[in-house]
């Protein structure tokens, strides 16, 4: 549960998720919500040369492709329904990207690249944006991609008569879209909004179909299939709740997918889907655990590789900054210093997790940003709990029952020796947000993730208005530097600049005020593919696809 709201949180914009949700973030003076604003007359390009490299890197490094055979998927969940704009979170959305695009399109690390729309600028306050859309895109059906196209499917998601999954993102945005002629379209937003694009890359918020192809709140096909799309794709067949089927787009804008097709077979329990990778008779999975990924990883099962997921998996705790004693700095640093998170990853998860310090995404500047690494020191520990007063009263610890397990074993465990005294409280995982938001307890075990750049994902983590925490601030820390920081990095337009106000907000809210204590990436779900899959990788969270490849760029070997 914990997780499954946390996605729905850092997968969309995160105005959308601050006003919605939390309602508790400074605003402009115009009503707007602090978004960073683009420099006036910025425009965002796809020259050819940049788009021939990003098609260039997404061919194998070895092996010639071979184009045929068609790819079985083994996923976790059903689509729902192949319509487009209802039901797109999740599995349904990963799979449904394969056949419908957006105008923007994440990478593996969360940059954004031009896709549908090949360019884009804002007004001088980005309270206006205009796209101009690739020409020569083909649908399905062999129509033309038009600016009539976007403006349909961004109004018919913005309508909540329909039921599209990114009616309340959007709407909270977009104020109204229109042509200015057949390759060019205006979007008009409440105020400034300088992230338009990165909201606009998220395929459960704008996807694109053919002008009036679904009626109003259609949730059903009409003549046996759904409305063509524009990705590499083709819809084929639905046998609801067994398998979906797409075949190549061979006329594909962005160049035809080597695959003749993949064929999606739900299978909902993980030990069925662990069980039949290792017969073959599926060629890619996902989300199989540390255990089954560690008898790969060692050599008891030959022939399978793996890859964790991405945008989801931080554990952390969180320090309940205004409850006694964790309103003491010095208790929160204390409890920093008396644990390894190598040790704790290395038990929790098998030596699969990765350590950070923040939120970063590891492999990225993001994460890189700050060279400071927490080192156990038990002695300092100790001297700085006696320091602050604390004499061993019980700190409540809540955690998700069965799934926080092992990770509490360790913490408590190694903070017991710097004298440090845990009261765990086991908890559902909804219990769990429910008791954290409400401040009830001291520490949380709590998870985390979020794509792209760390701030923008979890800027409702960190919110404060005038030194009061929003509701989703769960540490409760509020600080007049790191409330600048991040109004000022949410009105810069450059993202060096960014990156450089990222690190000072780490070094403060993460560092010197201790409010969070992230251990890691757990990486704890994970696709497993036979050895003759060449060539895939997932999007940055767990996408089938991407911008610089995914299925549209995967082969089989015979």
């Amino acid at each position: 549960m914990k997780y499954r709201i946390w996605n729905r949180i850092v997968r969309g914009s995160f105005v959308a998720a601050v006003l919605s949700l939390l309602g508790l973030i400074a605003a402009y003076d115009d009503g707007s919500t602090l978004i960073p604003r683009p420099a006036a007359a910025q425009t965002v390009a796809a020259p050819a040369t940049r788009l021939a490299a990003a098609m260039a890197t997404q061919r194998p490094a070895a092996g010639k492709p071979r184009i045929g055979g068609t790819l079985t998927f083994g996923i976790v969940k059903d689509i729902g329904t192949p319509i487009p704009f209802v039901a797109y979170t999740s599995t349904p959305q990963y799979v449904k990207d394969n056949v419908y695009e957006s105008l923007i399109m994440f990478d593996q690390k969360g940059e954004i690249h031009p896709w549908l729309a090949e360019s884009w600028t804002p007004n001088a306050n980005s309270s206006e944006w205009t796209f101009k859309i690739r020409k020569g895109v083909k649908f399905h059906d062999g129509k033309e991609l038009t600016a009539d196209d976007v403006v349909w499917s961004a109004k018919h998601i913005m309508n909540p008569a329909n039921g599209a999954a990114g009616q309340g993102q959007l709407s909270s945005n977009v104020r109204d879209v229109v042509a200015l002629d057949k390759y060019t379209v205006k979007f008009t937003l409440p105020g400034p909004r300088g992230l338009l694009p990165q909201l606009l890359a998220d395929t459960s918020i704008l996807h694109i179909a053919p002008r009036e192809s679904v009626a109003s709140a259609q949730q059903e096909m009409k003549g046996g299939a759904p409305p063509p799309g524009t990705g590499p794709f083709k819809f084929k067949a639905w046998n609801p709740g067994q398998e979906f089927h797409i075949v190549r787009n061979d006329e594909y804008w962005g160049g035809a997918p080597y695959l003749d097709g993949v064929r999606f077979r739900v299978i909902s329990e993980t030990a069925s889907r662990a069980a039949a990778i290792q017969a073959g008779d599926l060629d890619l999975t996902e989300r199989l655990g540390p255990t089954f990924v560690q008898r790969i990883k060692s050599g008891r099962i030959k022939g399978l590789h793996y890859m964790p997921i991405g945008a989801a998996g931080i554990k952390q705790l969180v320090f309940n900054t205004q409850l006694a004693p964790m309103s003491d700095p010095r208790v929160r640093r204390a409890i920093a210093l008396s644990l390894d998170k190598d040790a704790i990853l290395k038990e929790a998860t098998f030596g699969f997790g990765v350590p950070v310090l923040a939120w970063g995404v590891p492999g990225t500047d993001w994460e890189t940003s700050s060279s400071f690494k927490w080192k156990r020191n038990i002695d300092q520990a100790k001297r700085l709990l006696k320091e602050a007063g604390y004499s061993g009263e019980p700190i409540t610890l809540g955690a998700t029952r069965g799934q926080d397990d092992p990770w509490v074993e360790a913490i408590v465990r190694q903070a017991s020796e710097a004298g440090i005294k845990f009261s765990i409280q086991n908890l559902a995982g909804a219990e769990l947000i429910q008791k954290t938001i409400a401040g009830e307890l001291h520490v949380s075990v709590y998870g985390g993730g979020g794509v792209g750049e760390p701030l923008v994902a979890n800027v409702q983590y960190i919110a404060c208005a005038g030194g009061k925490p929003g509701i989703s601030n769960v540490s409760k820390h509020c600080t007049p530097e790191v409330e600048k920081f991040v109004a000022q990095y949410m009105e810069e337009p450059d993202r060096a600049k960014r990156l450089a106000i990222w690190k000072k907000v780490v070094q403060k809210f993460f560092v010197d005020d201790v409010a969070y204590y992230v251990i890691g990436w757990a990486n704890d779900r994970n696709y497993v593919w036979r050895d003759k899959v060449k060539n895939w990788g997932r999007g940055p969270g767990q996408e089938y696809t991407h911008a610089k490849g995914g299925l549209w760029r995967t082969w089989l070997e015979q």
